[in-house]
């Protein structure tokens, strides 16, 4: 009997080395192959670690996939990024009773330091609303939290933004200007909620992939 669950599980091993999809998946990160399966292998030794790769993979693609569902509504993207960040942060802990918003902080401890950098010059207070248009790392992880749960309990999907890119007007002069919209940020002891202008040079692949990248991080931790 025994031999027979090591024969099942060493054929489900061999399926999730030879997916393409999870290959196209870790292909902007591990462009050469040869590393991207060894990657993989070594994930596949840690039942934590291919539980945490397979979850980030489906989620992503989920998300990927609301794009086409509704276009340019970024709200529906982001809810199954912020799954993807809960799951993966309690998988980790191995604390399935831990809080929303601090399971996504956890999440992020490990992004790499030019992803942090990146999120905060490209996600900012719009100048229009207040002097201080920089926002603290902490900030943006609680107003995308606030977009998730606007668009799952409140039912708004529609009132937040994304940037898609500069767009060459009638004289084709491209001109490199950000996206006015507007969040819900909830203060750090969650008792109350703000309404905020933001200024965003961020797409969506640019926020897809640093999630991406910090799952990868996770579960890299979860092997040195």
């Amino acid at each position: 009997m025994d031999s027979d669950f090591k024969k099942i599980d060493e054929g489900f091993k061999a399926e999730i080395l030879a997916d393409p999809a999870l290959h196209k998946f870790l292909e902007p990160e591990f462009p050469n192959e040869p590393e991207r399966a060894d990657f993989i292998k070594r994930c596949l030794k840690k039942l934590t670690a291919r539980r945490m790769l397979l979850l980030a993979q489906w989620y992503i693609e989920l998300a990927d996939h609301q794009s086409k569902v509704k276009e340019s509504r970024p709200a529906l993207n982001i809810i199954f990024l912020i799954a993807m960040s809960e799951a993966i942060a309690k998988m980790k802990t191995r604390n399935s009773k831990l809080g929303s918003l601090k399971a996504i902080q956890t999440f992020f401890r490990p992004i790499r330091p030019e992803d942090k950098e990146h999120l905060q010059r490209t996600f900012q207070r719009s100048l229009s609303s207040t002097k201080h248009h920089a926002l603290r790392f902490s900030s943006i992880i609680r107003i995308l939290y606030g977009v998730r749960n606007e668009a799952v309990h409140g039912g708004d999907f529609y009132g937040f933004s994304l940037y898609e890119g500069p767009k060459p007007p009638k004289d084709h002069v491209i001109r490199h200007y950000g996206l006015l919209t507007f969040a819900t940020m909830t203060s750090r002891t969650r008792k109350t909620k703000s309404k905020i202008a933001l200024d965003l040079q961020l797409t969506y692949s640019e926020l897809r992939d640093i999630f991406r990248r910090t799952a990868i991080e996770n579960i890299k931790s979860l092997m040195n």
